[in-house]
């Protein structure tokens, strides 16, 4: 057996091999089995160019380079605004976060809900909230 572990994505609904990353669809895992027995288990590889022997090259460096995800903070409160579809709660940043200061974040409040409970949360969450956190993924 070529491919002895293949696990379930419940995400992609596919059974992948952990060694080489193959995938099936198929139901069962017999099936996904019989159907990647077809292909070598084995690490996919690059093809690396290579000059003819003789040749004079030149070796590139290669800097590493990983960047890690900004993480921006902004204190934050948050505010009730009539609309014409009902109360809205609109999210204010109180810092001046460089990438934060484009965006608008409001919150739609479900049909029928009146102006004083939109106010009742708001104060709920004004009292429990005090910042937002964004990163990248």
């Amino acid at each position: 057996m070529k491919h002895e572990n293949l696990t379930w994505n419940a995400a992609t609904r596919e059974w992948f091999c952990k060694r080489c990353g193959r995938t099936s669809d198929n139901a069962s895992v017999f099936e996904a089995q019989a159907e990647l027995e077809q292909f070598e288990c084995r690490l996919p590889s690059r093809e690396t160019p290579s000059a003819a022997p003789g040749t004079e090259t030149v070796r590139l460096i290669k800097k590493p380079f990983k960047m890690t995800p900004r993480v921006e903070r902004s204190g934050c409160r948050f505010l009730v605004v009539e609309t014409d579809h009902g109360p809205e709660i609109k999210l204010e940043l109180l810092d001046d976060a460089p990438s934060l200061t484009s965006l608008s974040i409001g919150f739609e409040m479900l049909r029928g809900a009146t102006l004083a409970q939109a106010r009742t949360i708001v104060d709920a969450m004004n009292e429990r909230i005090v910042g937002v956190i964004v990163t990248p993924k």
